[in-house]
């Protein structure tokens, strides 16, 4: 419609979720869940003009006397992309401001026991408010002839931010007789086998940099660079948040000659020692991955197949945000061999 482009729509969800023996965690819950959404840009020579707002409606119906809870939200963002003219289209400077809000899921409200896939007691809250987050981020985003590249800045505040609190054997004894209240149990709760962990909500403050630049060293030869960084905090006492993944720096090469292409990339993760409560640091680790990929046309349609080598030095490293780390590594060597059709 003139210079405004963009999309309108909606969704919906209907979810029943039950869950039966030993092992169920929540009762039957229902979840009925509506939205509506626009993205729109309006564009000039120089300047483009971007938002979007959604508007959520979620609502959970358990079983078990539980309470319900309906939660109406509300996000929308703006932003502004200015191309200068002198720069011929070479540079942009990016600038965003957000309003986003999430509200809890099913798990964070409702479940009460042992989940073994994640090998812990997990304690909900069922009077968990939805998260409701400012966010801002700035980009510059250059382009030469061989080289072009991208650095962005963010940072979001973020209201009743949700995350798992483990607690210690003197809090879980303390406080059993509320969590039994509060999901109308009874008895103790296994802290003997299984860490014990509840979901709580505090201010935190989410921010970092991200950086990506590909470079042509030679005509058929591309080399990229990234690296990208997050501090997490609380937003009163600026202690560290749980599972904030650490500073993290790729670097790799890329040949192509027509449909045939091979490189590789080293990844280097760095330790992370900033930790939340009882969590405990992780060592960094450094990653070698190679691959070739080749396409061509048959039938009809696009064939490519690809050979990919992960982990090629077999190196032994666990992953900060996995919620197993301190007793399961993550995959050694790995090679792999896809075959997929484009059409």
């Amino acid at each position: 419609m003139g210079r405004l482009a963009g999309s309108i729509g909606a969704s919906f969800l209907n979810r029943d979720f039950s869950a039966e023996g030993e092992e169920a965690l929540a009762p039957p819950t229902g979840q009925r869940g509506g939205a509506i959404f626009l993205y729109e840009e309006l564009v000039w020579p120089h300047t483009t003009v971007q938002f979007g707002a959604r508007g959520d409606h979620t609502k959970f119906s358990p079983e078990g006397g539980l309470p319900e809870r309906t939660f109406n939200e509300f996000s929308g963002s703006v932003g502004l992309l200015l191309r200068p003219a002198a720069a011929n289209d070479r540079f942009v400077i990016a600038l965003s401001l957000a309003r986003a809000a999430r509200n809890p899921a099913l798990e964070e409200l409702y479940y009460y026991g042992v989940h073994a896939g994640n090998f812990a007691f997990e304690i909900g809250n069922p009077d968990l408010g939805a998260e409701r987050a400012l966010g801002f981020d700035v980009s510059l985003r250059a382009r030469a002839p061989r080289v072009q590249g991208e650095v962005t800045f963010f940072r979001n505040s973020i209201n009743d931010f949700i995350f798992r609190n483990p607690l210690t054997s003197a809090e879980v004894l303390r406080r059993t007789a509320e969590f039994n209240t509060r999901f109308g149990a009874a008895g103790p709760i296994d802290s003997e086998d299984f860490p014990v962990i509840e979901y709580i909500a505090a201010d935190s403050v989410l921010q970092g940099v991200e950086a990506h630049a590909d470079i042509e060293v030679l005509p058929s030869l591309i080399a990229e660079l990234t690296s990208d960084f997050v501090r997490g905090e609380l937003q009163d006492s600026g202690e560290p948040l749980p599972r904030i993944p650490p500073f993290r720096v790729l670097g790799g090469l890329r040949y192509h000659r027509n449909a045939f292409q091979i490189g590789g990339n080293m990844s280097h993760v760095g330790d992370q020692n900033r930790v939340f409560g009882a969590e405990s640091p992780t060592e960094g680790y450094t990653l070698l991955k190679l691959f070739a990929s080749y396409s061509f046309a048959a039938a009809g349609v696009n064939n490519t197949i690809t050979l990919r080598l992960d982990n090629a030095t077999n190196e032994l490293y666990f992953n900060h945000l996995n919620y197993l780390k301190d007793i399961l590594p993550e995959m050694g060597r790995n090679f792999k061999v896809v075959y997929s059709i484009n059409f």
